[in-house]
């Protein structure tokens, strides 16, 4: 008996280049757009973790743009007193800046002098260039840390706005969901319908999960680091301490992110190492249970992503978007594994992503 073999025709090059062109043209909206795409990404994730509140509400006889409005409402209440709370701490911590810089100009030129003395010393043995007199120019930008948090948005003014629109725009698709729903399925024609909804569904659960297991974790982690900072004495301890656990949160770099702040404030205080011993090796021991064990009690392997693709993604979105795109790396690069693990013909680029 003959075998039979079924061909798939490859793809012409005039598809290839459509592609091609439709890729770069998403991607150019993602960098020029991306204010726009940043406040619709915190909204739908938002949105996903306030639709169960909703649903409660609902099952309750309250209407939904009722349930929904009295969500937004909470949320906004929940910032403004988590931002009472830090508020007077975090202004006595902006007042002590100025000896904090201070102390690290003097540390900074201690370095240089040691640096100094040892090319001093090394003279003798290589001789100095016949250029080492020119003058040298420096260039230097102005608040480059605050440049990097801010790429994605552009200004302190652009940042305000889009944190004023949140709230709205997580009102509206709370209110319109059923709508959104439905108009979202219609893009898709009826035989393919059913698989846009599994993942639509699939990326609504992943999200919600994925923020508030990481939500729990630091707070679980704040209240492990917070005395002990206090015991050490630390200033603003109650303000460090939440700071360092959700900043360790943040994938490889986190544990680095986590310890600065504590340890900078730590060298107005102490001159013995103790507690620089102490500060650093809690992050470090905390941030190591919260990987191993508090993350996937809390969040689960929804977010099965392998260590080189959480990589890449950091280094594409946190150069794309400055630190707003680190903290959104992760939750964007699952859901494209979502969507790559629900269609067939994406399903090799989701198991690259994921961890096997």
């Amino acid at each position: 008996m003959a075998e039979t073999r079924i061909e798939i025709p490859p793809a012409s090059p005039a598809s290839a280049s459509v592609r091609i062109i439709a890729i770069a043209v998403l991607f150019g909206c993602i960098y020029y757009a991306s204010s726009v795409v940043i406040t619709l990404t915190c909204s739908i994730l938002i949105t996903a973790v306030l639709e169960p509140g909703v649903k409660v509400m609902e099952r309750l006889r309250v209407p939904r743009w009722l349930a929904s409005l009295i969500m937004v409402l909470l949320m906004l209440a929940a910032a403004y007193v988590v931002i009472y709370v830090i508020y007077a701490r975090a202004q006595a911590f902006l007042d002590e800046l100025p000896r904090l810089v201070a102390k690290l100009k003097q540390l900074t030129a201690h370095l240089q002098v040691t640096a100094r003395n040892i090319r001093q010393s090394t003279q003798t043995i290589i001789p100095p260039s016949s250029d080492a007199n020119l003058p040298t120019v420096r260039l230097q930008q102005e608040s480059p840390w605050m440049q990097f948090a801010l790429r994605g948005i552009g200004s302190v003014y652009a940042f305000a706005v889009t944190v004023m629109f949140i709230p709205f725009l997580v009102f509206f698709m709370l209110t319109s969901k059923n709508q959104l729903w439905a108009a979202s399925l219609n893009l898709f024609s009826i035989q393919r319908r059913q698989q846009a909804e599994d993942v639509i569904d699939a990326i609504a659960r992943m999200l919600r999960r994925f923020v508030v297991g990481n939500f729990l974790v630091g707070l679980i982690s704040a209240g492990i680091i917070t005395p002990i900072f206090a015991m050490v004495h630390l200033q603003y301890a109650l303000l460090m301490g939440p700071l360092a656990a959700f900043l360790s949160l943040i994938p490889y770099i986190g544990v680095a992110l986590g310890i600065l702040p504590p340890l900078l404030i730590a060298l107005l205080q102490f001159d013995a190492m103790g507690p620089f011993l102490v500060i650093g090796g809690t992050v470090a021991v905390v941030h190591f249970l919260a990987v191993n064990v508090l993350t996937p009690k809390l969040v689960g392997h929804r977010v099965n992503l392998n260590a080189l693709s959480v990589t890449i993604a950091m280094m594409f979105w946190g150069w794309l978007w400055g630190g707003i795109g680190l903290a959104l790396a992760v939750p964007i690069t699952a859901a494209i594994k979502v969507v790559c693990d629900n269609v067939e013909a994406l399903k090799p680029y989701g198991a690259w992503m994921g961890e096997g």
